[in-house]
């Protein structure tokens, strides 16, 4: 057990566990994808393009998707109830224009304090990362989102956003992770936690009370927010260096830039395994998946999928 788990993580055997291709596509040049229900959202170099999950055509039933051509690159993207939330840093003032799905209208803008990191829908909230914090917005009404507060930053700022209401993950490089909790129209820090090797926390998913640390070139972190002073419970040592880290159901997608995917099971949380991998020597911007794929975003080469047999 013990040979085949090195050989997982790089020996000579890793070949085994190579995922293959299933289809390669070219929409522009991709740098973040969304995965939504039957839709997966492309932010590319001019706008949104929506495409069908199943088919990645344009169209569902001969009915084409709506696209949202802005010529410039979005920061990040979300959905709710039939609302794209748009967000960009490229204008004047950073701003997330909300635009209707069904039609590919623009209703309004929101001006924000700060660059913008990335954007969460949880519950019926907007949370947008900033350079400067967390703003929160109400949706209640999907296309008129109100102002509900913000948890300004003393000391750090952070890097990604995971939001698994009512817990708002934020990582923040050297300074480790910081959980906040949304309780009413409060919303409040309840957890910081920071590798006692000083690694920089670039990324995290949480899988319950477990929360996986992406720590670039020292691997992934699995602590267990439960356990009190000790948190730490897994390491998991890498060769190259992870950036991003995305979870699928009992699975945690690794992405390492230019050395491509590797998909790890957590069924069993304090002890993550490499399940499959897959590399083409390009560039990995982001990844999700669906069913039994795994969709890859590579910038100006394309989207490539990849079949995944195994998820369950």
């Amino acid at each position: 057990m013990i040979a085949l788990l090195l050989a997982q993580l790089g020996g000579t055997q890793e070949e085994i566990y190579r995922l293959h291709r299933f289809g390669t596509w070219t929409f522009g040049d991709v740098r973040r994808i969304r995965v939504v229900g039957p839709f997966l959202f492309l932010a590319k170099e001019d706008g949104v393009k929506i495409l069908n999950l199943i088919t990645l055509q344009d169209s569902v039933k001969g009915v084409k998707l709506p696209e949202y051509i802005t010529n410039e690159r979005p920061t990040d993207m979300a959905y709710y109830q039939r609302t794209m939330y748009v967000a960009f840093n490229t204008r004047d003032n950073p701003e997330i224009d909300v635009v209707d799905f069904s039609t590919g209208e623009l209703k309004m803008s929101l001006p924000t304090g700060g660059s913008i990191v990335s954007i969460e829908v949880g519950s019926h909230y907007l949370f947008v990362l900033t350079s400067l914090g967390i703003e929160i917005y109400n949706l209640s009404n999907p296309t008129e989102p109100k102002e509900a507060g913000n948890v300004p930053f003393s000391g750090f700022t952070g890097t990604t956003m995971k939001v698994f209401f009512p817990y708002i993950y934020v990582s923040a490089g050297k300074d480790g992770l910081f959980i906040f909790k949304v309780e009413g129209s409060r919303i409040k820090q309840v957890y910081h936690y920071q590798p006692p090797d000083g690694s920089p926390v670039i990324d995290a998913e949480t899988y319950g009370n477990y929360v996986f640390l992406a720590c670039a070139k020292e691997g992934i972190k699995v602590i267990n927010t439960a356990n009190g002073d000790n948190p730490l419970v897994a390491e998991v040592k890498t060769e190259k260096p992870i950036f991003k880290l995305r979870r699928y159901k009992k699975y945690l997608l690794g992405m390492f830039g230019s050395d491509g995917l590797k998909i790890y099971s957590i069924g069993n949380p304090s002890s993550p395994n490499v399940s499959a991998y897959y590399t083409n020597g390009q560039y990995l911007y982001d990844a999700g998946a669906s069913g039994k794929y795994v969709i890859l975003a590579y910038g100006p080469s394309g989207i490539i999928t990849l079949k995944a047999p195994f998820f369950k």
